[in-house]
């Protein structure tokens, strides 16, 4: 059976109490908790949102909502820029992360998910600050997962193509790095849409098997720069499906981009595609 959840952002505007009775209803196992509901919110993508009134407490309570109705927290995710190259807004993203390691830690929740961050309107890998944005984002994270660890939390680096880690390669070897040089451990959130136009899927679980702490589940065209629903991209899932039963079962497939009126359609198409992938894999060893 498909380990799936729902981000909390297909919710939007919810109370915590509705989402949780939502996804329990509708079968889900796990969530990704971002600060987006009506009574918990303040969540800003690729900045430093709002915290007033947010507290430990606050957090805890939340998770164990889910908890209560069978859905567990898997991350809670800050998704901000950790490669801005402006050393005070740096200093702000450390104590804007030191405050997400403190909620995650008192609500047990085990995992704090980001992507990499950018520039608005300079997305990508730009030459002339390629080697330096890399060497800041690797200090920051190396900051985050310091903080992180001394109380049980962890980092989950959601990459992609469009940032300064563009493909499981690098993500492996910002991931080995990090360990060598100071011992520790960064765990990768792998979404697959994010690698398509540079790695097949097979490929994504040959770098990243040994570090998945969870996944999102979105599709994507190969040449486009927005995500789009399962089902509805590139991605062979079939096949996908079948390198996450053997590298990845059981850990969080977590769906994104899908909202609360489409999640339970978009979830049995996912289930369907993981159920198709074990009946294949059964027929071959039979």
């Amino acid at each position: 059976m498909l380990n799936i959840g729902v981000t909390s952002r297909a919710f939007n505007g919810l109370t915590i109490s509705d989402t949780a009775k939502r996804m329990a209803a509708g079968g889900f196992r796990c969530t990704e908790l971002c600060f987006v509901h009506e009574d918990l919110p303040g969540w800003t993508y690729n900045g430093i949102g709002p915290l007033d009134g947010i507290t430990p407490e606050r957090v805890k309570a939340a998770a164990n909502e889910f908890a209560s109705r069978g859905v567990a927290v898997t991350s809670l995710g800050i998704f901000t820029d950790l490669r801005n190259p402006d050393d005070a807004v740096r200093d702000r993203v450390i104590e804007y992360a030191k405050r997400y390691v403190e909620f995650a830690a008192e609500a047990g929740i085990p995992y704090l998910a980001s992507e990499c961050g950018f520039t608005p309107g300079r997305r990508g890998v730009n030459t002339d600050t390629y080697e330096s944005d890399y060497q800041r984002i690797k200090d920051t994270i190396r900051e985050v997962c310091l903080i992180a660890e001394e109380s049980g939390v962890h980092l989950a680096l959601e990459a992609c193509v469009l940032d300064i880690i563009p493909s499981p390669r690098r993500l492996k070897t910002l991931i080995e790095e990090l360990e060598e040089e100071s011992h520790v451990r960064l765990g990768a959130m792998l979404d697959p849409a994010n690698f398509l136009a540079n790695s097949d899927e097979e490929g994504m679980f040959y770098y990243l098997k040994h570090d998945i702490a969870y996944l999102h589940g979105k599709d994507r065209k190969i040449n486009a720069a927005y995500g789009v629903n399962i089902g509805e991209g590139d991605i062979d899932w079939i096949k996908f499906m079948s390198c996450y039963i053997r590298y990845a079962d059981k850990k969080p497939f977590i769906l994104e981009y899908c909202n609360k009126d489409n999640c339970l359609e978009i979830k049995k198409r996912a289930e369907d595609y993981y159920d198709a992938a074990f009946q294949n894999l059964i027929s071959r060893i039979n």
